[in-house]
């Protein structure tokens, strides 16, 4: 399924949700569905437990780049809304099969972390990390087109590029390189120590494709193997009842 196809059929769910609810959205976009309150974008549960944090709640302002006086995590499409409706949720590290499925032990969740790549000219570049967990770290995608492209120029700023890439095997699109997250997100994962997972829909293999062809031209095999991809659709199958249901029922994840 492409990007495309995908926030059409997320629109359909989160009208439906919001119709069964009787939640307020603004449905006049072609490709997105506003809810009208922040908080009707998130699990119940999950939205009270970021209210009570205030480093998380501080992620709830972010403003949307399309709509003016809309935050980013109104939109049926954020990403954002979506992992911190399944990683805030108050009983996350209770459930052995989320732990399991991500190789950890314990989930005590941080969103936007800034590693500080090491970047030639910087004291380390602007990279966030959208979900940091104890020994992992995490890209979310959910609609987005890609993992964007970067200026080759700027792109081999960063000090360790050479050591950790065959560059001359990263996908190039004229003078840029393609999957530009992924390669400063394997670089921050590397210089930390951490393994990295990207976490995407199960209808959306191009990003699984791109992701691991970016994977593939890392020159240490340890490094590659540290890197795997999970799906929100894998998540859904072991978390909690309710959540789960949720999922179902505001994304089609199930």
């Amino acid at each position: 399924m492409k990007n495309t196809e995908l926030r059409f059929e997320l629109k359909r769910f989160a009208e439906a949700y919001a119709h069964e609810k009787g939640l307020q959205v603004d449905a006049s976009r072609q490709s997105a569905t506003i809810f009208g309150k922040i908080e009707d974008n998130f699990f119940p549960a999950s939205y009270k437990a970021i209210q009570r944090n205030p480093v998380w709640k501080k992620r709830l302002e972010k403003a949307h780049q399309q709509v003016a006086g809309a935050n980013e995590m109104q939109s049926s499409n954020s990403s954002d809304a979506l992992l911190m409706s399944i990683f805030c949720h108050p009983k996350i590290s209770s459930w052995k099969g989320v732990k399991e499925l991500l190789g950890v032990t314990s989930i005590v969740p941080a969103f936007g972390e800034g590693p500080g790549v090491k970047k030639k000219g910087t004291k380390g570049d602007e990279t966030e990390i959208d979900l940091a967990l104890d020994k992992i770290f995490v890209e979310a995608k959910l609609t987005e087109s890609g993992f964007t492209e970067k200026a080759v120029s700027e792109v081999e700023k960063y000090t360790d590029l050479k050591a950790v890439f065959h560059i001359e095997s990263l996908r190039r699109k004229g003078d840029c390189f393609e999957n530009y997250q992924v390669i400063r997100n394997l670089l921050a994962s590397i210089q930390l120590g951490k393994r990295h997972l990207l976490l995407c829909d199960e209808r959306r293999p191009d990003l699984v494709r791109a992701y691991f062809e970016t994977v593939g031209c890392l020159r240490d095999q340890k490094h590659r193997k540290n890197c795997g991809v999970v799906f929100w659709q894998e998540i859904a199958r072991v978390c909690g009842k309710d959540l789960s249901a949720y999922l179902a029922a505001r994304y089609g994840i199930s």
